[in-house]
């Protein structure tokens, strides 16, 4: 394993922590997941790897932002009180 790679990989988890702590109430966690590996997949050739965190996380968020507005709303059930 190489460093350059090493800390692509670093860079890709703390995006998709970052992304899960935004859209886990949303958006289960293995969607956010995979959303998150398909988008480096898709940015790894195509741009500067010192870029991949910034442009990962804009991407990324992008997606799942349409991915949320596309699915029907979440129900959320909040506890009545006494």
């Amino acid at each position: 394993m190489t460093v350059r790679s090493h800390r692509a990989d670093h860079v890709v988890e703390e995006v998709g922590v970052w992304l899960a702590g935004e859209f886990v109430g949303r958006l289960p966690a293995a969607e956010i997941d995979h959303v998150v590996k398909v988008t480096r997949l898709d940015l790894e050739s195509s741009i500067a790897p010192e870029e991949l965190g910034e442009m990962l996380h804009r991407l990324g968020r992008a997606r799942l932002q349409r991915i949320v507005q596309l699915s029907p709303a979440a129900r959320v059930r909040i506890p009545q009180t006494r």
